[in-house]
């Protein structure tokens, strides 16, 4: 009788044991990852950064829902600098991806990267980017299980929501995942579909989409404000989207179990030091950019002061999930640091000057340029527009000069871009 008893006592056992297996089929312990980089986005023009315009309830909302870093620099004003910057931790000067010598520099195949990284810890790594700097041709694929690449990707944001959201439910999503979510939307030319056209601008875009300076490169009255109307609408646009994005991720049931980080390549400038676009210089417009951080064990409705970087996105995320940060790495974990030491946070990589470089230490930001060996200094906090030129801190100074020095670590690929790339780059801006 005991006998026969212990076997059912057995079997009814390994039966409740394969149940729970079974039930927790596709589920994980590790959190799910994305990551968010919407390309030139000017953190000042958001709702959650006291812009004035109502540009983005939604990711003022995920900001609500997270953390916020106010103060969060680019390590580069343009695309395939700050991007190399956001996948491996390092700074511009270090990577060396850029463009110089007549070549653009693409990422070292043997330099691990935020994709490599989680993908050898069993996450299934996904993309979904929108201009070919982020794709094969500068080694920004690699690590990808599931890649989708579209190189003239302005106004597709609702098609790479769609072709997010039919990932999830196709055959090649699995738990844990890591998807790098990238849209080009705010990009110039600022054409916002529909209605958003005439969320900030009364006439809509009137036939001007992108910029259309006078000969001696000066801009008429008024055009630098409707560019601006036009991309504030561009970004309630994206965030319009990004609120169905969100939704499909409740929908299915992630939502409770995913972190998502958001996040930009570079800002915007319109006319502030009598430019326009971005890659051109260091100041603000084009290196202030936006990072939050929702999800599972983060601590909701919080600022951090923190001056942080780009390359602290990558060590962030590692620390985040218990993993040791590489020695390599020259970011740090800025999540609930609190930290009280000021530190350094260089940025470099101008188009027309890759040897200009620049330091933000505090509120003492350093300029500097090998053309006349011309240096500048600003507070940022007492004059964000940078305009009220101060006498330049030498010892700043020395380590701006320091930064401009350091050797390149990494060997990256150079890549001769074809006619056919110039010629969607020159209509993107990028090439003048």
């Amino acid at each position: 009788m005991s006998h026969r008893y212990g076997a059912l006592e057995r079997l009814l056992t390994a039966s409740l044991i394969l149940l729970m297996l079974v039930s927790s089929c596709g589920k994980t312990e590790k959190p799910n990852i994305v990551l968010i980089i919407i390309d030139t986005l000017n953190a000042d023009h958001l709702g959650c950064y006291n812009y004035y315009r109502n540009t983005s309830p939604v990711i003022d909302s995920l900001a609500s829902s997270g953390t916020m870093w106010a103060r969060m620099q680019a390590q580069a004003p343009w695309t395939l600098p700050g991007m190399v910057s956001i996948y491996t931790g390092l700074t511009e000067r270090t990577h060396g991806c850029n463009d110089y010598d007549g070549y653009s520099h693409g990422l070292d195949p043997e330099l691990p990267t935020i994709v490599t990284m989680l993908n050898d810890l069993g996450y299934n790594t996904a993309g979904f980017v929108n201009i070919n700097y982020l794709g094969s041709v500068f080694g920004m694929d690699i690590g990808f299980e599931y890649f989708l690449l579209d190189d003239e990707g302005h106004g597709r944001a609702a098609e790479t929501v769609d072709q997010f959201i039919s990932w999830l439910d196709g055959d090649e999503f699995s738990e844990p995942f890591f998807v790098v979510f990238h849209l080009f939307d705010a990009h110039a030319p600022y054409d916002p579909p529909g209605g958003f056209a005439t969320a900030f601008s009364e006439f809509g875009t009137m036939g001007v989409t992108n910029w259309q300076p006078n000969e001696d490169g000066s801009v008429p009255p008024g055009h630098a404000e409707h560019m601006c109307a036009l991309y504030d609408a561009e970004i309630l646009w994206i965030d319009s989207q990004l609120s169905r994005m969100f939704q499909g991720i409740r929908q299915r049931l992630l939502s409770e179990n995913t972190l998502i980080v958001f996040t930009a390549d570079h800002g915007e400038e319109f006319m502030e030091h009598g430019q326009w676009g971005h890659s051109q210089n260091l100041y603000q417009q084009s290196l202030h950019i936006p990072l939050i951080m929702s999800g599972p064990g983060i601590p909701e409705n919080r600022v951090d002061s923190t001056v942080a970087g780009q390359f602290d996105i990558l060590p962030t995320v590692l620390a985040y999930l218990g993993e040791d940060i590489p020695g390599r790495i020259e970011g740090i974990n800025v999540l609930g640091s609190d930290m009280t030491e000021i530190r350094d946070i260089p940025s470099s990589g101008v188009r027309s000057d890759s040897s200009q470089v620049t330091i933000l230490n505090g509120n003492k930001k350093v300029i500097w340029s090998p053309v006349g060996d011309c240096s500048e200094m600003f507070d940022i906090v007492a004059d964000p527009f940078e305009t009220d030129y101060l006498d330049v801190d030498s010892i700043l100074l020395s380590r701006v000069l320091e930064y401009w020095a350091w050797p390149r670590l990494w060997e990256p690929t150079s890549t001769q871009l074809g006619i056919i790339e110039k010629k969607k780059l020159e209509s993107l801006g990028y090439i003048r």
